[in-house]
């Protein structure tokens, strides 16, 4: 059995695809910025601590917000909306994009941390809407 640990698109070289002990990895080392697309009550639900919540309906309009000094790893609830956020919109992202696979169900089966409730990356969205 062969297990791919990273796959990229001929299309987009900036933008790959890891799973979560990768990200984490990365995350650790302070070279990547975790940016979660799900909603604001699933970010309120659980999401890993640090990251930064802008919901897919405003990606693109808000994107522009992102701090643009690191690569961003992009997390959802099960990885399919992350990929669409990366692989489908690869004009928006400055840097490398990291589409995480599994998502959160797959970094929360691995044990890894995860907070709970809102936070001031959780509402940095809001802030940003209101100055577009």
């Amino acid at each position: 059995m062969q297990l791919i640990q990273e796959y990229t698109s001929p299309y987009y070289k900036h933008i790959i695809s890891l799973p979560p002990s990768s990200v984490r990895k990365l995350w650790k080392k302070n070279e990547i910025i975790l940016i979660d697309v799900r909603t604001p009550q699933e970010y309120e639900d659980h999401h890993i601590p640090g990251s930064i919540l802008l919901p897919l309906d405003y990606l693109e309009a808000l994107s522009k917000f992102l701090p643009s000094d690191k690569d961003v790893a992009v997390i959802c609830e099960h990885g399919n909306r992350a990929m669409y956020a990366t692989y489908g919109l690869p004009h928006i992202w400055k840097r490398k994009a990291i589409h995480m696979q599994y998502g959160m169900v797959g970094w929360m089966s691995m044990g890894y941390e995860t907070d709970y409730g809102m936070d001031e990356n959780g509402r940095k969205w809001e802030e940003w809407l209101d100055k577009i």
